[in-house]
């Protein structure tokens, strides 16, 4: 049997692109044509990876009507290594490193709150909105822009803030400060021209 038989990941960019909207969205059942939208893929390619990927176990397909509804397979023992990997590469994680390494001043990143606790693996309702702190001087209209573009294009709510080194790193932070670096945070692996910048 094939490698791509064994493990039919990553073949393609256009692969890439789907598993990423399905397995580092919000988990929601998908119709084909919603797939294609959101991944930037021709409806016909949507639908040969879909039949690829649920052949080989990774998505789960229902009729509804006319529609062709698709869920991540998240029985797979491997679901939550893979959404880590999505994740961080062309999911939240991975859109939002590259639009911030874009913007001078930003030193670190994370993302904090709801999204971040069920990153690592608290139980609850997954969040409509992302809550990012950035760590830096850069100016909060600049971050805001960064963060408005990856926004659009998952088709989600991202609320950002900038706090400056000297606030964070306090000894005795503000209560708001504290608030947030008391609570789970998902490091936002920046990509700074072609080289990357892990949050710390």
């Amino acid at each position: 049997m094939s490698a791509p038989a064994l493990a039919p990941l990553f073949r393609s960019d256009q692969q890439l692109r789907i598993l990423g909207v399905l397995f580092a969205g919000t988990g929601d059942e998908l119709t084909v044509g919603a797939i294609a939208e959101r991944a930037r893929v021709a409806q016909a390619t949507a639908s040969r990876e879909v039949a690829r990927l649920e052949e080989h176990g990774l998505l789960v397909t229902r009729l509804l009507g006319r529609n062709r509804l698709v869920r991540p397979n998240w029985e797979l023992p491997w679901a939550p290594e893979l959404r880590s990997i999505l994740l961080q590469t062309v999911g939240v994680l991975g859109r939002l490193g590259n639009a911030l390494g874009g913007v001078e001043g930003v030193e670190v990143a994370f993302v904090y709150g709801s999204w971040a606790r069920r990153f690592v693996g608290e139980p609850g309702h997954f969040p409509n909105d992302i809550d990012v702190v950035v760590i830096g001087e850069a100016p909060l209209r600049a971050v805001r822009a960064a963060c408005r573009a990856v926004a659009e294009d998952l088709r989600v709510e991202v609320n950002p803030i900038v706090i400056d080194r000297e606030r964070w790193g306090s000894s005795s932070p503000e209560p708001f400060v504290a608030q947030i670096q008391e609570q789970p945070l998902a490091p936002i692996v920046l990509e700074v021209e072609g080289d990357v910048r892990l949050a710390r």
